[in-house]
């Protein structure tokens, strides 16, 4: 008998290159290809800005995967906005908690159609959808942020902390990507706490005789990339010579001022050839939090990365990982320019990273934690 697993996330997976729908696509690439699971997949319409088109094009690329497509704001009455969204959101109780109750409604009419053995929720502030699920079903928060640190600046720290923590504490495995969310959750709920290695398929080519890209970006427009991209371009960039700099993805909409020696593409077809034919990619990174996705699908290139002391959290290994980092723009450029221009440091960085990259995030690693979470727990469980 399938294992039936429902597997909540608010974003669209047809729509960019960022992270998070990075991340989302190889978990729903996991659940299309594993016939013992019958997954149910269900994302927010309005959040995620789903068009029509999208919609066919997630069955073509995700055949045995159901999905729902849900509402959090409910726009099309003024009335039920107004009564049911806008009016209970200013007097919720959690400070997390971005649940509505038309989304609450709609997610449960789903729960009450089927009964699930699994149940993931992408992000604690979403946490809360955990109270329309059986107690049968064994719950699983995706964390993917920690949401304190995310939002420490619009609220009192204590408060936020307290709230996060008592959402998670609800679930029955907390999934995080950080080692350093990994030890806060694992010291303040007494829960499970799962550290999944953010995997990639290894793209190493063969050695590189040409580089068609001397520095390489991959970004979508986040406030915490638009802040570090602004710090690069004014600090570190002027200190460059004779590079030139290729700015790929939504971050390029942020760039308002044109640079001689940047170059920016938008949203680009094929991402492979771009990090196929780069030296070095860059990850200017002054704030944020978790493991950086776009630095670990640098790594899988076998690209050295130079980055802010933000741009290796999470990571298990903050040295000799392929990643150079510097908080100070000086030493950020000279670190560019000696991989430039030194061969035999760029080649030992590089192996670094490689090395880095396949002892930790291998995706055989994380499709068997992967498969010990929906094979052994249900053997435990019991769900019959």
């Amino acid at each position: 008998m399938k294992k039936k697993v429902l597997y909540f996330m608010p974003d669209n997976p047809m729509s960019g290159k960022a992270g998070n729908t990075t991340r989302l696509n190889y978990m729903l690439s996991y659940f299309n290809e594993n016939r013992d699971l019958d997954v149910t997949f269900v994302s927010l319409r309005d959040w995620g800005m789903w068009k029509k088109e999208e919609e066919t094009l997630f069955y073509e690329k995700f055949p045995n995967i159901q999905l729902h497509l849900l509402d959090k704001k409910y726009k099309k009455s003024f009335i039920k906005y107004l009564f049911l969204y806008k009016i209970p959101y200013l007097f919720k109780k959690n400070s997390i908690d971005t649940t509505s109750y038309i989304l609450r409604k709609e997610f449960s009419d789903i729960i009450k159609k089927s009964t699930f053995d699994f149940a993931i929720i992408s992000y604690a502030t979403w946490g809360r959808l955990i109270n329309e699920l059986s107690d049968s079903t064994y719950t699983i928060i995706d964390t993917h942020d920690f949401i304190t640190a995310q939002s420490r600046h619009k609220c009192t720290i204590g408060k936020l902390f307290q709230d996060e923590i008592s959402i998670l504490k609800q679930y029955d495995n907390i999934w995080t990507y950080s080692v350093e969310e990994e030890y806060i959750f694992d010291q303040f709920t007494n829960k499970k706490v799962t550290l999944m290695p953010v995997s990639f398929p290894e793209n190493l080519s063969e050695k590189k005789t040409e580089f068609k890209y001397d520095i390489l970006y991959v970004a979508s427009d986040n406030p915490h990339n638009i802040k570090g991209i602004q710090w690069f371009l004014k600090e570190v960039l002027p200190l460059l010579n004779n590079v030139k700099v290729h700015i790929i993805g939504k971050i390029g909409k942020a760039i308002a001022e044109d640079y001689p020696n940047v170059i920016k593409y938008g949203i680009v077809d094929d991402l492979q050839e771009f990090y196929n034919h780069a030296r070095v990619a860059i990850c200017p990174m002054l704030s944020g939090t978790g493991v950086k996705i776009k630095v670990l699908e640098a790594l899988s290139y076998g690209l050295p990365v130079v980055t802010n002391r933000r741009g290796v959290d999470g990571l298990i290994n903050k040295k000799n990982n392929g990643c150079l980092v510097s908080q100070n723009p000086v030493e950020f450029s000279k670190a560019i320019h000696q991989l430039m221009n030194d061969h035999v440091f760029y080649e030992n960085v590089k192996m670094q990273g490689i090395c880095y990259f396949k002892e930790n995030h291998n995706p055989k690693i994380e499709k068997e934690i992967l498969d010990s979470i929906f094979y052994k727990i249900y053997e435990e469980k019991n769900f019959n």
